[in-house]
């Protein structure tokens, strides 16, 4: 656990120096406007507390019990001992069970944001793909267009010529 907290402050150290580097080369560039970059730190729920809870509470319960029922300050001291252990005992499991559902509940919220995620992109791809049909048929339709205009053109020069140059019509040839 130490060893991830170093390496966390050393990050954000590192991410800090960086970030005031930058604000210094801005300053310079910019002149009158400054702008400053927050960083939230994100840290995981403070689980630790709870053995420290349940010792305090236990112990509390327990050294209240025996000074109401009049034991000598010895048998106190020690009954107050054996119970304070064993409410770390008790502690220490109830923590291990919360940091354990808290893990999976975490796991099953990515895996909801997983799969949420490739829905989400399967969609995407799915309406990707129905546009570049529709974009395919509307190629294909003015392609054919321009096909049947060119055969209409072509269709149309076919046609006998009915007055030419000369006032005579190209379908009747003298002989």
């Amino acid at each position: 656990m130490s060893k991830d907290n170093e390496d966390k402050t050393e990050k954000t150290k590192t991410n800090q120096e960086e970030n005031i580097s930058e604000e210094k080369s801005k300053k310079k560039d910019s002149g009158k406007t400054k702008k400053v970059r927050y960083e939230v730190v994100v840290e995981a729920p403070k689980t630790r507390l709870i053995t420290a809870i349940v010792m305090l509470a236990g112990g509390l319960c327990v050294a209240i019990y025996t000074g109401l029922e009049g034991y000598d300050t010895s048998t106190w001291l020690y009954i107050l001992f054996v119970s304070l252990i064993i409410f770390l005992i008790a502690g220490l499991l109830l923590e291990w069970m919360v940091v354990h559902f808290l893990k999976l509940n975490n796991a099953k919220d990515e895996a909801i944001a997983a799969q949420e995620e490739a829905i989400a992109q399967r969609q995407a791809d799915e309406l990707a793909a129905e546009e570049a049909e529709k974009q395919r048929r509307l190629e294909e339709l003015a392609q054919q267009a321009e096909n049947d205009s060119e055969e209409a053109l072509n269709v149309q020069s076919d046609l006998p010529n009915d007055y030419d140059a000369f006032g005579e019509s190209d379908e009747f040839e003298e002989v």
